[in-house]
């Protein structure tokens, strides 16, 4: 189950308007390698040590050929590919390669992929966040609130 936060902030669309509340992805549990390949072997006659070895080659013949440019298509998981910017410039003849930069490898799941985890995908509220503090459910939230507003009543009556 994908956990998420509420977050408060302003609409990204319009910014005149006032606050909304968002979805935010909590993070979960990083899975390692070796337990990925232990689980992805389990009911296999693959061992899990074949499988981490299978993505150690991928790992030493993937970096040649997205420096070259190539897009490379992992099968049903999907594929890989090198993208970048750069500075601009007024004239062709100004241009250099040492003006490209924010190189970054993109990963885009196939199809296939993407329906299967929307078809498993639910999910889970794991807390809210205002004005930089965390609360772990909106009841909480809502009682930050209101000792808030007795602390800006206090304040008035003092006055």
């Amino acid at each position: 189950m994908a956990r998420y936060k509420l977050v408060r902030k302003k609409n990204p669309l319009n910014k005149e308007k006032s606050e909304l509340w968002y979805a935010a992805p909590a993070p979960g549990r990083q899975v390692t390698t070796r337990e990925l390949c232990r689980n992805a072997t389990v009911h296999t006659t693959l061992a899990d040590i074949e499988l981490q070895m299978g993505l150690e080659l991928l790992f030493k013949h993937l970096p040649c050929l997205l420096a070259r440019g190539e897009k490379v298509q992992l099968g049903r998981l999907g594929s890989l590919k090198l993208e970048y910017g750069s500075e601009g410039v007024w004239l062709p003849e100004q241009f250099g390669s040492h003006l490209i930069r924010n190189e970054r490898i993109v990963f885009r799941p196939s199809r296939e992929l993407r329906e299967a985890v929307q078809q498993l995908l639910s999910y889970q509220i794991s807390g809210i966040v205002d004005q930089g503090i965390s609360f772990a459910s909106i009841k909480d939230y809502r009682e930050w609130q209101a000792q808030q507003q007795e602390k800006k009543e206090e304040g008035k009556d003092g006055e």
